[in-house]
């Protein structure tokens, strides 16, 4: 009877998940939450048979090995229908390396279409992983700072998860995401032949969490959310976007959190919002607790992109935010160009943390062109800052950085440590007058696991160990 109990509440929360056929099943397996049936361990989840993509529900077990092969056409998950994803599971990306099919190729970087629900519920021991399975395939970490024209992780291998306009809620915890942004197939209504974007959502009625994740190399934009309800928390993204592209680049129809989340070397800004798209509720994000490092140098705009930024009507809030040696501070457009303005009445902002190792970077504290003023709270507020004031003090990142740095190749987390020195600034100086949106519910597989509310230090590393995990 216990046992019985829980599968109700699971069931009752579970508002989004129906199943196609009587026999489907929604059940825990241990401490594990399954949906249907488990697909097989080592098989292709965009091809059965050999057919030419394959559409998909059930359950990657556990520990187990799945694959997408580039000799075939997305896997779809159905309208509903779900897709499970447990603890530890490896998904690999193969193919031919080279000639016909050869993986990346137009028409053969896979991805997983959602109009349905997908659940990717790894954990802190035993995250979820998607990379490519090839080893020469894979960016070198003993090569950075490296070319980004030349570094796999901007090659774009696959397709990522794409969710549809009907499609319902994306759930993604623990979840390493790698090699991103594959050309969308020649056959799309949108976008045809584009890189895609590596994780979009495009339905308002959605929820979409992101959380504890770690989000590396795309070609275009890391996250788009396009239309949901979203909570994109304590992430780390890097080596984002080659000439273009934010880690989340927020569109109407979508509402939520962007906190304590580590960024290095984006190409574009961080996090950006703009009401583009024709729908409803206005694109509004609450950016809060967020550590960006060397952001904004690859975008082929001049002047656009670098940290946070809000334009074409977006609205929310910006506090507590680190944005160290990035092109430009954040970023509230006024209007008079081609781009249309911000929300301006409905954005506030205050306590960042700005950090330039020369003048190039502390005359765009408050960018050119953009309205931003300084605010209560912020450090280094003004573009009179000395270069190198006031140091944050990270673990291990030091700072200036070395002469000749070329901040476009800047791009990587490797063994640098972004928590706070006892000694940081940072310390004490946060905001926590205001409130989360919180608009995903709180929950174990359909919802958020921690809406981790505004922080006492600057940045996404709290000194008493809460914020990011990584």
């Amino acid at each position: 009877m216990p046992f019985l109990k829980i599968i109700l509440v699971l069931l009752g929360s579970a508002l989004v998940i129906s199943c196609s056929k009587s026999t489907d099943q929604v059940n825990i397996s241990g401490q594990e939450f399954h949906s249907g049936t488990f697909i097989s361990n080592g098989d292709t989840l965009n091809s059965k048979n050999g057919s030419n993509g394959r559409t998909i529900k059930g359950t990657l077990k556990s520990g187990q090995t799945y694959y997408l092969n580039s000799l075939f056409a997305d896997a779809t998950i159905n309208a509903g229908d779900t897709l499970v994803i447990q603890s530890g599971v490896t998904v690999l990306i193969d193919g031919p390396l080279t000639g016909t099919g050869a993986i990346g190729t137009q028409d053969h970087a896979p991805g997983i279409v959602v109009n349905g629900t997908f659940l990717s519920i790894g954990t802190k021991a035993n995250p979820v992983l998607f990379t490519v399975k090839d080893a020469s395939l894979k960016s070198d970490p003993t090569k950075d700072p490296q070319d980004p024209n030349a570094d796999p992780a901007f090659k774009g291998y696959w397709g990522g998860i794409q969710g549809g306009a009907g499609s319902g809620d994306i759930i993604i915890k623990w979840t390493r995401l790698e090699y991103l942004g594959g050309l969308t197939p020649l056959s799309a209504a949108t976008r045809a032949g584009k890189a895609r974007y590596g994780i979009l959502v495009d339905n308002p009625g959605a929820r979409f969490v992101l959380e504890d994740s770690w989000l590396y190399g795309s070609n275009n934009d890391m996250v788009r959310p396009a239309g949901c309800k979203y909570e994109i928390l304590r992430n780390t993204f890097e080596k984002v976007g080659l000439s273009a592209g934010e880690c989340v680049n927020v569109k109407s129809g979508s509402i939520g959190d962007i906190a304590y989340n580590l960024v290095v070397g984006g190409t574009g800004n961080a996090f950006k919002t703009a009401n583009a798209g024709g729908l409803s509720p206005q694109s509004n994000m609450a950016t809060y607790n967020n550590t960006i490092i060397t952001t904004g140098y690859r975008q082929a705009k001049a002047g656009e992109g670098g940290s946070i930024d809000f334009e074409n009507g977006g609205r929310g809030l910006a506090y507590n935010n680190f944005i160290v040696d990035c092109a430009y501070g954040l970023s509230v457009l006024g209007g008079g160009g081609a781009t249309p303005a911000a929300d301006t009445i409905n954005i506030s902002y205050g306590y960042t943390y700005n950090y330039g190792d020369n003048t190039t970077f502390t005359t765009q504290f408050l960018p050119a062109g953009f309205i931003s003023v300084q605010k209560t709270g912020d450090i280094n507020g003004g573009n009179n800052t000395t270069p190198g004031a006031n140091n944050p003090l990270f673990v291990n990142y030091s700072l200036p950085r070395p002469n000749g740095t070329n901040f476009s190749e800047a791009n990587y987390v490797g063994n640098y440590d972004f928590h706070l020195q006892s000694k940081s600034p940072a310390i004490g100086k946060g905001y926590t007058g205001f409130l989360p949106y919180a608009v995903v519910k709180k929950d174990a597989v359909f919802g958020v696991t921690e809406i981790t509310s505004p922080g006492k230090d600057i940045g996404a590393f709290q000194a008493d160990g809460s914020g990011n995990q990584h």
